[in-house]
Formats: C-alpha cells, sequence, structure tokens
C-alpha cells in the first residue's frame, strides 16, 4: 500500500515582538500585495507580449484589406472602362480572393468557438484579446484543437487537423489555378510571376519540422497548438489570416500586372512615416521616410513633393504654409535631422501628389517620436527571473556602443554569463536566490561599467509530475485497456513551466493492486511491467512509485507517485 505524505507548511511573520503600530501595518500589508504583484507580474508581461503582437497583426490585416480592396476596384473599374482584355485575368483574381477569405472565415469562426468555450460565455468578440480573462487558460484550446491525447490529435470541426487539411487545400487548389492558367493564352503568366507566387503559396502551407520533445515528433499541429495559452492561439491564428491577406494582395498584383495595360489607379492615399524607432538617444540622428501608402517608382519629384513644415488648408484646399522640401526618390522621401535635447518631437508637413489630370492632391502627415538620454539596459528574453539549473537567454544593449564592445558579468548563486550572439548572452545558475548582472562597455580599451547593476531572481525549476500516455499524473490517470496496451514507458515535465528542460527517468516500480512491486531501468516500461499492466481488469488500480528523475543540473530526485485506474 502507498501512503501519499501530507504537505506541511511553516508561518512566518515579519514583525516579530511588541505591539505593531499602525505605520508597521501599513508596511506589513504593503509588502504582501507587493509580493503578490511580483508573483502575478511574470505571466502577466508574457501574456501582454501576445496581446500586443496581435493587436499589431490586427492592424497589418486591417491595411491589407483596404489596399486589397483598393487595387480590386481599380481593376475592375479598368476592365468597366472597356480594357476588356484584362477581363479573364479579374475573374481569376475573383476566384482566387473567393477561395483564401472561405478559409479567413473559416478561422474566424474558429477562433469564435475557442474563445466562447474557454470564456465560458455564449458570446465573446475575438478581436479584443485585451478584454478576455482567460489569456492564459492551456487547457481548453489544447482540448477544442489537439484532444485529450496529443498522440492522437482529434480530426473534428476546427480541430487543428481540420485547419491543416482547409490550409493544405487552399494551397492546392490555388497551385492547380496557376497550372490552369498556364494552358489558356488569355491568362498566361510570365515564369518569373510564376516562380514568385508559388514561393508566396509556401506561406500558408502547413509544414512538419518535425522536432523531437519528450520523445514525441511534434507534427505542424502540435507545434502551433499544443500546450498553448488562449492568447497564442488566437495570435497564431491572426498570423496564418494575415499571411493569406498578404498571398490574396500578391495574387491580385500580379494578375493586375499581366493584364498588360492595366494602371494602378490611386483613388484613397495616405501619407505615412516610416521610421526604424521612434525612441532614439541624445546625440543620435533621427531618420524617418515619408511616403505615400501607394508608392510607386514612377512618383517622381516632378509628381510628388514631401513638404516638412507645411500647413494645407482644408477649406481652400490649398497649402497655408508652403514648408521646406525633401529629396524624393521613388516615391519615397528622406527625412533626417540631429537630435540634442531629450523630450517630444514632432514631424508634420504635407505630401503633394500630382495626379493623372495634372491636378494636385494634399495628403497631411503627424508623427510623433521620442529622444531620451543615453542608458545600458539589460533584459531576460523570456521571463523577469532566472530558473537555476537551466540556460536562461539574455538581451544587453548600450546606448552609442556596438554589440561587439559589450560585456556582461553576473554575480551570486554560482551564475555564469556565456556570450550567444551580439548582444546576446546565456546565464547559467546554481541555486536559488538573487543574482546581479552589469553591463561594461569597452572605452579606448578599457571596460567601463554603463547603468546600474540589474538584479534578477533566482527560482529553482518547478518539481516535475510523471507523464504516461500523454497525461501528466497530477491526479489518478484513467486509461482504457486499448490505451493500457500501447504503453512503452514514462516520462516527466513541469506543469505549465515556459522554459523547455529536459527530465531523465532513471527508474521507477510498478505495483498493480493485488501484486508485488515490479522495478524498472531508465524510462521503459519492463517487459514484466507491461505483462502485469496489461493483464488488469476493468476498475483495477496500478501505482507508479519511487520515481527517480535527474534534473537539468544533474541532481536526482524522487517525483510523487502516480495511480492508474482501468476505466469500466
Amino acid at each position: 500500500m502507498i501512503n501519499q505524505k501530507p504537505l506541511t507548511y511553516t508561518k512566518t511573520t515579519t514583525m516579530s515582538s511588541g505591539k505593531e503600530t499602525p505605520r508597521q501595518k501599513m508596511i506589513g500589508m504593503m509588502y504582501l500585495v507587493l509580493t503578490a504583484l511580483l508573483a502575478l507580474n511574470v505571466s502577466k508581461e508574457i501574456l501582454q507580449g501576445f496581446v500586443m503582437v496581435d493587436e499589431s497583426i490586427g492592424k497589418s490585416k486591417v491595411i491589407l484589406d483596404e489596399n486589397n480592396s483598393r487595387v480590386q476596384k481599380a481593376f475592375e473599374a479598368y476592365v468597366n472602362d472597356g480594357n476588356f482584355e484584362a477581363k479573364p485575368y479579374l475573374l481569376k483574381s475573383i476566384e482566387t480572393q473567393k477561395s483564401i477569405r472561405i478559409v479567413d472565415a473559416y478561422i474566424d469562426s474558429m477562433k469564435v468557438m475557442i474563445t466562447r468555450k474557454t470564456e465560458g460565455v455564449a458570446k465573446q468578440d475575438t478581436s479584443q484579446l485585451r478584454f478576455m480573462e482567460k489569456l492564459d487558460d492551456f487547457d481548453t484550446p489544447t482540448y477544442l484543437l489537439i484532444g485529450s491525447d496529443e498522440t492522437k490529435p482529434i480530426d473534428t470541426k476546427y480541430s487543428a487537423k481540420d485547419l491543416r487539411l482547409q490550409l493544405t487545400t487552399l494551397h492546392t487548389d490555388l497551385l492547380g489555378l496557376i497550372d490552369n492558367m498556364q494552358k489558356d493564352t488569355k491568362t498566361k503568366l510570365d515564369a518569373e510571376s510564376i516562380t514568385t507566387l508559388k514561393q508566396k503559396l509556401g506561406t500558408i502551407k502547413p509544414t512538419d519540422r518535425n522536432i523531437i520533445k519528450e520523445g514525441v515528433k511534434l507534427n505542424w499541429e502540435l507545434e502551433n497548438f499544443y500546450h498553448m495559452p488562449m492568447a497564442a492561439v488566437i495570435t497564431n491564428l491572426d498570423k496564418i489570416q494575415a499571411d493569406m491577406k498578404n498571398l490574396e494582395s500578391e495574387f491580385l498584383h500580379t494578375f493586375a500586372a499581366a493584364s498588360s495595360k492595366f494602371t494602378f489607379k490611386f483613388n484613397k492615399l495616405y501619407a505615412k512615416v516610416i521610421s526604424p524607432s521612434a525612441y532614439v538617444l541624445a546625440g543620435q540622428p533621427f531618420k524617418a521616410d515619408v511616403v505615400l501608402g501607394a508608392s510607386s517608382s514612377e512618383l517622381t519629384p516632378e509628381k510628388m513633393q514631401v513638404l516638412v513644415g507645411a500647413s494645407y488648408d482644408t477649406i481652400t484646399k490649398k497649402l497655408s504654409i508652403p514648408g521646406s522640401s525633401l529629396t524624393v526618390n521613388d516615391g519615397i522621401g528622406k527625412y533626417e535631422t540631429t537630435t540634442s535635447s531629450v523630450g517630444q518631437k514632432d514631424l508634420k508637413g504635407v505630401v503633394v501628389y500630382k495626379n493623372a489630370r495634372g491636378e494636385n492632391e494634399y495628403y497631411p502627415f503627424d508623427y510623433t517620436y521620442t529622444v531620451a538620454p543615453p542608458f545600458s539596459a539589460v533584459a531576460a528574453d523570456n521571463m523577469n527571473i532566472f530558473y537555476a539549473g537551466i540556460e536562461n537567454p539574455v538581451s544587453a544593449s548600450c546606448a552609442g556602443f556596438s554589440p561587439a564592445d559589450l560585456k556582461v558579468t553576473v554575480t551570486g548563486c554560482g551564475a555564469v554569463a556565456t556570450p550567444s550572439t551580439a548582444g546576446k548572452y546565456v546565464i547559467t545558475v546554481k541555486s536559488a536566490g538573487t543574482c546581479s548582472v552589469t553591463v561594461a562597455a569597452k572605452v579606448n580599451g578599457v571596460y567601463q561599467q554603463q547603468g546600474p547593476v540589474k538584479t534578477f531572481r533566482v527560482k529553482d525549476i518547478p518539481p516535475p509530475y510523471l507523464k504516461i500516455g500523454g497525461k501528466l499524473a497530477t491526479s489518478t490517470i484513467e486509461l482504457t485497456r486499448n490505451e493500457v496496451r500501447t504503453l512503452g514507458g514514462v516520462g516527466a515535465e513541469s506543469v505549465g513551466f515556459m522554459f523547455p528542460v529536459n527530465f531523465v527517468v532513471k527508474s521507477f516500480e510498478v505495483s498493480v493492486q493485488g501484486g508485488g512491486d515490479i522495478s524498472c531501468q531508465g524510462n521503459n516500461l519492463s517487459p514484466a511491467a507491461k505483462t502485469a499492466l496489461n493483464n488488469m481488469r476493468a476498475g483495477q488500480v496500478a501505482y507508479i512509485d519511487n520515481i527517480k528523475v535527474r534534473k537539468p543540473n544533474g541532481d536526482i530526485v524522487t517525483i510523487p507517485f502516480a495511480k492508474i485506474k482501468i476505466k469500466a
């Protein structure tokens, strides 16, 4: 009989003697609140990252939809103006859009299903991740898309496997469309266009990278949707939709250009400022490209002007302030200025475009950027803490210095920093506690500390649970007799831990109700253990105990036992 040891807790106090004053009570309460916030901060920052990425993808999808609609309308107008030689290409464009948007609508329905089931409400707006409460839910999306056993993914509507089929079918259909176009002289494409379209098609085709994790070969479905929080699942689906809209844009522009006489007609232009960063350091130059949203190499200085500081009067429809002109190349105005004082800076002006009728059209732009003082920074790439026994990737930077001239040192907890690539380091830590990271830069051949020392908390890796039949033994595992017959061994895994950790099972014991203990070496079931498990009857219970696991740092630990019950 295996007895489970009860958990014990030790009560501690932060103030040990005397009656506490109101101020001491308030400080103690603030400490507890801060500790709770720090504990919550890790997952919230990661989930917020997904929210920010998903919102950025959403904006890109909107822009792509607007651009595609604009080009499609211009294409249709060109055909309706009597250029009937372009109509076959237009029809192919419509056929392509229809195929892509059917799959796009399928994914929209898929997102609605996932968010409704995960959030537990009748209605849910999938476009607003930031307003959802269960972004960190791993189990529900995995169950909906993969099922209860990752080795046997489900194949139902809106499952990951069905999504793969939808995308693969779309890829095949569009390849067939391209090939069929070559059989008709009215819709032929040149070799370069065909190559480009087929390469672009590859971005939506699900491909297995065959990564091996804990003895399981991860296919496309598992790699993208298994054990992912809802925030990551929705972001992945939005990324797939953005890729499809990019593909739609490529087909549309290729077919429009292939119609020979098609001329792009600007019917709604917008001015846009593009900068590598809106946050620069004092003493460093700020650079930006001021362009039209539909820029072209045909936009010469005679057809387009970028006037910085100019102002456009919407009533008189003329410039009220002329501004200063930038050099324009291929429809792009190049702007550069020297930054000195810190603070928020504005870049305003007007783009003047001369249309095909020789009339000027005006498009104001307004952009804000920030000039900041120099500083150095070091940040953990995955979390704001380190874990003992595994590699912790960090990034380091220092204003005004090349990453090659930086050196990162770390002290405490037996930590060691090893350079990987420019500005990237891997820190390994032996024990829990706190460690300090310092960034130094080479100045006249000598390394000098830049910025304050950054302190990181170091925690031990969460203890693992036994994993058998694709299930973690956090509670009693119920298996059918067929599932038991397919068991070959066991594994170990931490619940909800974000870092990849390699736990190695060294040995364990199997005991079937009414029988003795059977020893197993390594992570495989011995022949005797397999026989004992295969002979179990419905309702009978087996235990896996005395499980020895090697942690990444080499320590051997014993993890909690697992209870297996045969389903009736």
